[in-house]
This record gives C-alpha cells, sequence and structure tokens, in this order.
C-alpha cells in the first residue's frame, strides 16, 4: 500500500468510494432515494468540480494497491480562524478497514499540516450517527467540541459534531501509537 496525492484522473475512484462509504454509513440521515439512486452522480460532478477548479488550499491524498484505491482524505488548510485545517473528508474502502490504513492517512494529513503551520489546529465534521467514525477519531485524541444542526444534501437536517485537534502533533503522535498494533 502508499500514499500518494491524488490527481484528476483519480475522480471516478474517488467519487465511488465516496457514494459507496455514504450508501452504507448514512441510511437515516439522508433520504433511501438519494443513496440509491442520485448519490454517485452527485459525487461525481462534486468531486470533478473539486479538481477542474481546485482550491489552492486542497489537498487530497489516496491510499492505493496496485492501482486500487482502498481510501483518500481531502484536507483544506487554514481554512478557519480559530480551528486551522478542516479535514473534510476520510474514506476508506470496507474491504479495507482496520487495516490501518484511515490511521496512515491521518498521520499523513497531521504531518503535511505540521509542515505548514505546527501552532494550528485541525477540525472535522461527522454526523453524529457515525458512531464507527466518532470512535475512530476518539481513539486518535479528537476533542468533542460541539454539536450542531444543518442540512448537507439536500434539506434534510442532520446533527453533525466538531471533532478538534489544538495540533497536528497530537494528533500525528496518537496516530503513530495506534499504527503500533499493525506493525505486530
Amino acid at each position: 500500500m502508499q500514499l500518494r496525492e491524488a490527481t484528476s484522473n483519480d475522480v471516478i475512484g474517488i467519487a465511488n468510494l465516496h457514494a459507496k462509504n455514504w450508501q452504507q454509513n448514512y441510511r437515516g440521515a439522508f433520504s433511501d432515494a438519494f443513496l440509491d439512486n442520485d448519490v454517485v452522480g452527485e459525487r461525481l460532478e462534486v468531486w470533478t468540480k473539486r479538481f477542474r477548479t481546485a482550491n489552492s488550499n486542497q489537498l487530497v491524498t489516496l491510499a492505493e494497491d496496485r492501482g486500487k484505491i482502498l481510501g483518500f482524505v481531502c484536507i483544506f488548510l487554514a481554512d478557519h480562524e480559530a480551528y486551522g485545517t478542516l479535514l473534510d473528508n476520510l474514506h476508506v474502502a470496507s474491504s479495507a478497514q482496520n487495516l490501518g490504513i484511515g490511521t496512515r492517512l491521518m498521520a499523513s494529513v497531521a504531518k503535511k499540516c505540521s509542515m505548514v503551520d505546527p501552532d494550528s489546529g485541525i477540525y472535522l465534521w461527522v454526523l453524529q450517527q457515525n458512531k464507527k467514525a466518532i470512535d475512530f477519531y476518539e481513539a486518535l485524541g479528537g476533542n468533542f467540541i460541539e454539536l450542531v444542526e444543518g442540512i448537507e444534501v439536500g434539506n434534510q437536517k442532520v446533527l453533525k459534531c466538531r471533532y478538534f485537534w489544538p495540533k497536528p502533533s497530537v494528533l500525528y503522535e496518537n496516530a503513530l501509537q495506534k499504527l503500533k498494533k499493525y506493525e505486530r
């Protein structure tokens, strides 16, 4: 498995993985009609636009094995004055979960953020119903900051949690500790 920066050639694979993870984890938060019929096209449109008009602070990193995308992470550096870098997406294929891929992607985010601004934080939003993701972020030392109601996709309201690491080094050290279990 290797990590590399994503390119526009990866859009279809990223969109498909993103859509599949939403279908698996967000039943009840998003409508079944959206998840069953529209999510692949909608995610493809979003990712095509993101790569066509890439924001200078956007960075997308892939985890892949022999050309197959196992996971990806998307961040927006220096996104928020108080919270720092936004970790906008982290997705790992269900067949590749519990292998340390998400943790490796998180460590790569922390390392990149440390190079840009070691004193700035990292934050993310996660839907409250996604307990598996919340457990993962808490295991990496993420601090729950707040729960807010928002509209993510369509007109359906969702509850989302903000998690925060005050410095990239905090996330990096926690990720390295967690990765030790995969080295055994």
